[in-house]
């Protein structure tokens, strides 16, 4: 069973309105954000914070070898990243 990112969880109201932008210039909805937006009770700073500093290289990886993990494993999941 998947969890409904889109539509599901308790974003507040100025979350929902950031995602929207992020759709806006993108033309989609970003998988990250969806997902470490989708229940900030539970997701805290904390997590967003080492999600993105892993995002970022700076465990040892450059910012593409990152992406392309991501990528990688996204496609096993089957789900468009």
């Amino acid at each position: 069973m998947r969890i409904d990112l889109l539509h599901g969880g308790k974003r507040p109201l100025p979350i929902r309105i950031g995602l929207e932008l992020f759709k806006l210039r993108a033309g989609v909805y970003l998988g990250p954000p969806l997902a470490l937006t989708y229940r900030p009770d539970l997701l805290t700073k904390d997590v967003a914070d080492y999600t993105q500093r892993g995002m970022a290289g700076s465990g040892g990886w450059s910012k593409g070898e990152a992406e392309l993990f991501v990528a990688f494993v996204s496609k096993l999941n089957s789900c468009n990243f």
